[in-house]
């Protein structure tokens, strides 16, 4: 489960999300979609189709984050499919935010993502920290990262640790930061992490921490 959530979530869905979210964006305003948060009853509407804005809740991984005003969500998992039944998805792993007006700057958002942790026998913040790294230093130029800081946090009655690691990554030839935390609940892993270009980090930090800060936990079909 821990190798199809850093596949999709991380490896594709990255680089694919921003062409969706252009497309999700225009057929919102299309179609005039309610922004309000929707509910499971709410059959009929896709949720990768429209921006989701204020409160939002993941009934999947149970919990909740407030987007930032003026900002706005979307989907972050698989697509999913409409038929004459109604809208099927699969597990709601999270929200991707982009930081920038349309278009979207690659690599310039913020992600909340909940999934099945690395070792379901023996789940550890520290596993996952160490997978996070491996992401990065995948796309860093000759390995060239570095950590700056790294501390325990305690999120939404959750204890985890926070990395900000500084790399130069190979695709967009640009200096970047990802900042993020990695919790554990059970067998859950809930991650929540920034990646921006080194020059917008001082600016899109405190996006970053307000979300962290709204983080609640709740009840969900996997908790």
């Amino acid at each position: 489960m821990n190798q199809q959530r850093y596949s999709i979530s991380r490896r594709f869905l990255t680089l694919c999300l921003l062409s969706l979210i252009g497309l999700s964006a225009a057929a919102a305003r299309k179609a005039g979609q309610n922004k309000k948060e929707q509910e499971p009853s709410d059959r009929n509407t896709c949720p990768d189709t429209h921006a989701w804005t204020g409160k939002y809740k993941n009934y999947s991984y149970g919990f909740t984050i407030v987007i930032p005003k003026d900002l706005k969500a979307f989907w972050n998992s698989a697509t999913c499919v409409s038929g004459p039944d109604g809208c099927t998805c699969m597990s709601d792993h999270g929200r991707i935010i982009p930081l920038s007006a349309e278009p979207y700057e690659p690599e310039r958002h913020i992600e909340v993502y909940a999934g099945f942790a690395a070792d379901l026998d023996k789940p550890t913040v520290s596993a996952e920290i160490t997978k996070h790294l491996e992401w990065v230093r995948e796309r860093s130029r000759d390995n060239n990262t570095e950590v700056r800081e790294r501390s325990n946090v305690i999120v939404g009655g959750l204890k985890g640790e926070r990395v900000v690691v500084r790399y130069y990554d190979n695709k967009l030839n640009a200096w970047l930061i990802e900042d993020f935390i990695e919790l554990i609940r059970r067998d859950i892993n809930y991650s929540l992490y920034l990646r921006t270009k080194e020059e917008n980090y001082d600016n899109d930090r405190p996006k970053f921490d307000a979300i962290i800060s709204s983080f609640r936990l709740t009840k969900g079909e996997n908790t």
